[in-house]
């Protein structure tokens, strides 16, 4: 892994005043990590870092993310737009269904523990954390356990609780989950073709069928132990009725009129409403 860190160390220290673009890749074990690297002119990683998470089999390439990275750097803030591997070496586009599902959350901690050692490496003052999507609902049920991270920002997160899973599997495959789970349970290390998140008959380690549909709800966005904030679209068919669902401590910011993607001039709304919270103003934290 050294390797990697002073190659990455490198190219970062060989135009420290500039803007920068990278493409950052870390190799800690057999499985190589990416992640995109946005920084604005005149800021290094040492400035700070704003770690952002991927939704649901995506990637940092996605439009949400890469637009809000772009944003972000328009308001003079770094960021590090990563990609989970979900048990693919050197993962570069949305995770494909056809390949066999083999992983859980703990390797989604494991991975953003990873980047969050390499940007104490690179020396980085502050690092806060953003989750989207499903990566929001992750990124709450985590933060607890990582102290060096200053603030949490889930944008759009998709809570669900278990009864809310069964709905939506209802509805996207035509059939209940409750008999899927029970099957899985029989034998976890097993690999069968079924029906999950948005995969049509995919292969799917039984554990990882279990962990897909482990309850994330919304009572996670008050439990972080940081300053959190929770951005809300209002036209969100993802995570309907996102505001109501939330605890009573925690206020989140709507953007109406958003669906859930952020699209547009929703994304710049997002990323001032971010930047505030990042660069400081304490009222927005919950």
């Amino acid at each position: 892994m050294r390797k990697f860190l002073r190659l990455a160390s490198l190219l970062l220290a060989l135009a420290p005043g500039a803007a920068a673009a990278e493409p950052v890749q870390i190799k800690p074990s057999l499985t190589r990590l990416n992640a995109n690297l946005e920084l604005p002119p005149g800021k290094t990683v040492t400035d700070g870092v704003v770690v952002l998470v991927h939704g649901m089999l995506s990637w940092y390439g996605q439009e949400t993310i890469a637009t809000l990275q772009k944003n972000l750097k328009g308001h003079g803030i770094g960021s590090l737009a990563i990609t989970l591997s979900l048990g693919v070496d050197d993962r570069q586009r949305a995770r494909v269904c056809e390949v066999t599902h083999d992983y859980a959350l703990a390797g989604a901690r494991r991975e953003i523990g990873l980047w969050l050692e390499w940007l104490a490496g690179q020396k980085a003052k502050s690092v806060d954390l953003l989750g989207f999507s499903r990566g929001g609902a992750q990124v709450a049920a985590i933060a607890p356990e990582l102290p060096t991270v200053r603030k949490i920002v889930l944008m759009a997160p998709a809570f669900a609780t278990a009864l809310e899973q069964a709905e939506a599997y209802q509805r996207a495959f035509g059939h209940p989950l409750q008999p899927e789970i029970v099957e899985a349970r029989k034998n976890p290390l097993a690999t069968r073709t079924v029906d999950f998140l948005t995969c049509r008959q995919a292969p799917v380690l039984n554990a990882t069928f279990l962990d897909g549909y482990s309850e994330l709800p919304p009572r996670l966005a008050a439990r972080t132990g940081k300053p959190t904030l929770v951005i809300v679209a209002g036209k969100d068919e993802v995570v309907p009725d996102l505001a109501r669902k939330l605890p009573s401590d925690v206020k989140p910011v709507v953007i109406e009129g958003a669906s859930h993607l952020f699209l547009d001039l929703y994304g710049e709304e997002a990323a001032d409403i971010v930047a505030k919270f990042i660069l400081g103003d304490q009222a927005m934290a919950k």
